[in-house]
């Protein structure tokens, strides 16, 4: 009986399969506007510079600013309160740098017609979250990175 039931699963696994999705299908081009086509490249951009000790998100405003949101974990949050403001202040515009570099970067390698008019001190920003206290709080804002700069909004 199992050598049976192997000999299914061999031939099976062996035997051509047909795909899901058709070929012709897939090879169709398919028109896409920048806005998309970018908040696409920033969406991964932002999975891509994502940890366990915190999310990153990016993406486009209404008045098509490039915006991050940073979620600091629980524990990042601890140690970050232990360090002292001036540590955590330190850590954080490192954090606002490297990801506004990233996106400069992306725009000059992907999305020349935007890079020319791309400045980062105003079109770029974000902020700098964690979680409340309780299960049931809405999160808190420590930070916000604006024109280049980290503005501190949070007090332990």
């Amino acid at each position: 009986m199992k050598s049976a039931l192997l000999a299914v699963i061999f031939l099976s696994a062996s035997a051509a399969s047909m795909a899901d999705l058709p070929e012709q299908a897939l090879a169709q081009p398919r028109k896409i506007s920048e806005r998309s086509w970018l908040e696409l490249h920033l969406q991964v951009l932002g999975h891509g510079l994502s940890y366990p000790a915190y999310r990153v998100s990016v993406g486009l405003t209404d008045s098509n600013r490039v915006r991050f949101e940073f979620w600091i974990s629980t524990p990042m949050a601890q140690h970050l309160t232990e360090a002292g403001r001036e540590e955590s202040e330190r850590i954080l515009a490192y954090h606002a740098e490297g990801i506004q570099k990233r996106v400069g970067d992306l725009l000059h390698r992907e999305f020349a017609a935007l890079w020319s008019g791309y400045d980062a001190k105003r079109d770029f920003q974000g902020e700098f979250m964690t979680p409340g206290v309780e299960l049931d709080d809405p999160p808190e804002r420590w930070a916000s990175w604006q024109k280049n700069a980290l503005q501190w909004s949070w007090s332990p």
